[in-house]
């Protein structure tokens, strides 16, 4: 019959096994450059330093490090939407005497900034997992592709169906309208990120709706109050390429560190889910 082990012996065999298990441990470390691997460290970020960086609702972090890895896409993206609506709001508000005749000068700028930009961007969000983020930019590229192809001459659209005709405007009207509806609701979901958000996207549906109402007059050959129409719709997309443009510079000031903190209002508390459990 064998010998079975006494309690003392199985507590020696174990308080050995887990010093070697720490020797490893320690060895570990010190190849790891003396940090240890067994200590976690953690940078907590206030809500308002996340929503500089990125314009996720409700201040949730993209999940894993990719965030660390790669750079932030917001940036692009919001220069690539600016880089084709403030000189769009400008031809709309008559500015240095031209009109809306000039807005085929722009196609090149709706297809490789506005399209290309933003898709670019909004695939690097995906990629960081900013959800919002990410549909807002990809939907915009596709609307200033769209838009681009709409107004390229090359296209003939309006020659082949009437510049004047109820079918042509008519048609933008609805695409417009429908355009109206989906920034609507990126402007309830902007209400969980930061103050100049939901002002762009306020300023932004109301010209949406704006120009909407022109092509509806146009569908319907009535040109009464279009001229004012058009300068209001030009006025509120300028007043959205202005809270663009502030959150341009915030994000690229502490892209390098510049030691200028500009205000966004954070909003990440507003209409949260813990709020409600409590």
């Amino acid at each position: 019959m064998s010998a079975q082990p006494s309690p003392a012996t199985e507590k020696a065999q174990s308080a050995h096994t887990a010093d070697l298990e720490s020797q490893h441990l320690n060895l570990m470390d010190s190849e790891a450059g003396g940090a240890s691997l067994r200590r976690q460290i953690s940078v907590q970020l206030t809500a308002e330093q996340f929503e500089r960086l990125y314009l996720q609702p409700g201040g949730a972090k993209a999940k894993g490090d990719l965030a660390k890895r790669f750079g932030n896409p917001t940036p692009l993206g919001i220069a690539s939407f600016l880089l084709s609506l403030t000189p769009f709001s400008c031809y709309l508000m008559g500015w240095t005497g031209t009109s809306t005749a000039a807005a085929p000068t722009l196609v090149g700028a709706m297809y490789f900034m506005g399209g290309l930009g933003l898709a670019l961007a909004g695939i690097f969000e995906w990629v960081l997992g900013n959800t919002f983020t990410s549909v807002v930019f990809i939907t915009f590229s596709s609307f200033w592709l769209s838009f681009g192809f709409l107004l390229q001459p090359l296209q003939g659209i309006a020659t082949d169906l009437g510049a004047t005709s109820l079918e042509y405007n008519g048609g933008i009207a609805m695409y417009l309208i429908w355009w109206g509806v989906l920034v609507l609701i990126y402007l309830i979901a902007s209400l969980r990120t930061n103050v100049v958000f939901v002002a762009l996207f306020t300023f932004l549906d109301i010209a949406f709706w704006l120009l909407a109402a022109i092509y509806l007059k146009l569908a319907h050959a009535s040109i009464s109050h279009v001229p004012a129409l058009l300068k209001a719709a030009g006025a509120f997309c300028f007043l959205t390429c202005l809270m663009g443009w502030y959150l341009e510079c915030v994000l690229i000031f502490d892209s390098v560190g510049i030691p200028i903190k500009l205000p966004v209002g954070d909003m990440s508390n507003f209409m949260s889910r813990r709020r409600h459990r409590d």
